[in-house]
């Protein structure tokens, strides 16, 4: 029963952790079905007016949006003779122990997570006293949020091979490559050529590194072309000496 009971409490997951485990029940989130803010950046001139520029990296890269906050307004499940102090330093240690970018998934969104770090300044203190009734707490997350089924690896062994995007945002993948020689991948039209691989070179998209276990291999790329997973169907083929290649592809959604 007990079981049942909290498997239907809502709650996030936050760097590992289950906010559950800190007694923390989420009664209501803000921003679930919301919509992030487009980044534009204007320019005028004279005689065409204002003018929006396109600050991508990449054209095939997605619009950039602005960062968005989530809240989650929760409060403790009681246990007897809980000292309120202690639970605020493990919650604290927790949420402001490593500033950074984290993985926050919850129980609304179960097949999605976002990028997040919790940005509003606290205390212990503060902490303990918002326990002893309600609290809330605010994630700054990263606008896109990524599918869970992105992060499966997809083998690919035969050229040419089919990978399908059902989102309808342009997904950067790690991709790892097992070959030999020179070889030359094709996503889609795009050609990625690679000079003198030995067994294996790592493609990630989103650091736009080539890498050989803790070995800078960027030098191997004839340019610097990373691969690209857009909405629909994408081809992926090969010329050279290519075992396979494994693909995360980390698809991404508003």
């Amino acid at each position: 029963m007990l079981n049942d009971y909290l498997g239907s409490i809502n709650s996030f997951t936050y760097n590992g952790r289950n906010s559950l485990d800190f007694g923390l029940m989420v009664e209501s989130k803000e921003f679930v079905y919301g919509s992030a803010a487009p980044k534009v950046e204007t320019v005028y001139v004279p005689g065409y007016g204002t003018l929006i520029l396109n600050n991508k990296v990449d054209e095939l890269d997605n619009e950039e949006h602005e960062d968005i906050d989530i809240k989650f307004n929760c409060h403790v499940l009681p246990e007897d003779a809980q000292d309120l102090h202690i639970l605020a330093r493990k919650i604290y240690s927790w949420l402001y122990g490593d500033i950074g970018f984290k993985k926050l998934q919850d129980s609304y969104e179960p097949n999605y997570y976002r990028m997040a770090y919790v940005r509003q300044a606290a205390s212990v203190e503060d902490v303990a006293a918002a326990l002893a009734g309600h609290i809330t707490i605010t994630f700054t997350a990263r606008a896109y949020k990524r599918a869970t089924i992105g992060e499966r690896v997809i083998a690919i062994t035969e050229t040419p091979g089919k990978i399908y995007n059902m989102e309808a945002y342009t997904s950067k993948p790690i991709v790892y490559i097992y070959a030999y020689g020179d070889v030359v991948l094709y996503f889609n039209q795009r050609q990625i050529s690679i000079n003198d691989i030995v067994g294996t070179i790592t493609l990630d998209s989103e650091t736009l590194r080539a890498y050989r276990g803790d070995e800078n291999c960027n030098n191997k790329l004839v340019s610097q072309v990373f691969p690209r997973l857009v909405p629909g169907m994408n081809t992926i083929s090969w010329t050279g000496n290519v075992i396979r290649i494994e693909i995360i592809p980390r698809w991404v959604t508003l």
